[in-house]
This record gives C-alpha cells, sequence and structure tokens, in this order.
C-alpha cells in the first residue's frame, strides 16, 4: 500500500501569547488531523525546541484537503507571527516510522 507522509517542524517565538496562541492552533489542528478523510496516523514529538508533527495520509489530494481546511487552514494564517518552521512531504511505500521520516525532514525539508 503506498502512503503520503508529512513531517512538519516549527520553532515558536518566544513570549506567553504567542506560545498560547501556537498551542491552540496546534491542538485544534491535530484534532481535524486526527479525524480527517484519508489520515492514517498522527504523531507529535518535541526535539531540541522543535515541535515536529508527522502524518501519514492514504494519498496526497487527502492531505492537502486537510491543510486548506478548518483549523488547519485558520492556524496557517498567521503563522508567520507565531514562529517559523521547515516541512517535508513525500510518497512512500508504506508508514516509513518516526526515526526514518525525521531523518528524511532533516535532510530535505524546506523552509516555510
Amino acid at each position: 500500500m503506498s502512503v503520503y507522509v508529512s513531517v512538519t517542524g516549527f520553532r515558536p517565538h518566544r513570549g506567553l501569547v504567542r506560545r498560547f496562541r501556537f498551542w491552540w492552533h496546534t491542538l485544534r489542528a491535530v484534532r481535524q488531523a486526527r479525524n480527517a478523510p484519508g489520515n492514517l496516523r498522527v504523531e507529535l514529538r518535541p526535539v531540541d525546541g522543535i515541535y515536529h508533527t508527522l502524518t501519514v495520509w492514504t494519498d496526497e489530494a487527502s492531505m492537502r484537503a486537510y491543510v486548506r481546511s478548518g483549523a488547519h487552514r485558520r492556524a496557517m494564517i498567521g503563522f508567520r507571527d507565531l514562529g517559523g518552521g521547515r516541512t517535508l512531504g513525500f510518497a512512500a511505500d508504506a508508514d516509513p516510522g518516526w526515526d526514518a521520516a525525521y531523518a528524511r525532514w532533516q535532510r530535505e525539508a524546506r523552509e516555510v
């Protein structure tokens, strides 16, 4: 079975209000992802002050529909005020697991 994998890493700006807004948007977007059509997996991991999200989807179209809707779309409207990050999306034969996906993110992710 082939899947579409998305790995993001976000470093929030300092400040209590920004951190609160970051977490408010994050928790809503995670809940949306877990319930989104085509989502197979959602995993969150902090690494060295960067908050990572690994999601695995049945296909790229399902992931893109999620990104353009609901809580995730609203979070993206003001995300530059909250911090910065890098993202990577790729097709795979199967769920690569955290270690392989994170290693690939380290090598290939692009700034957003």
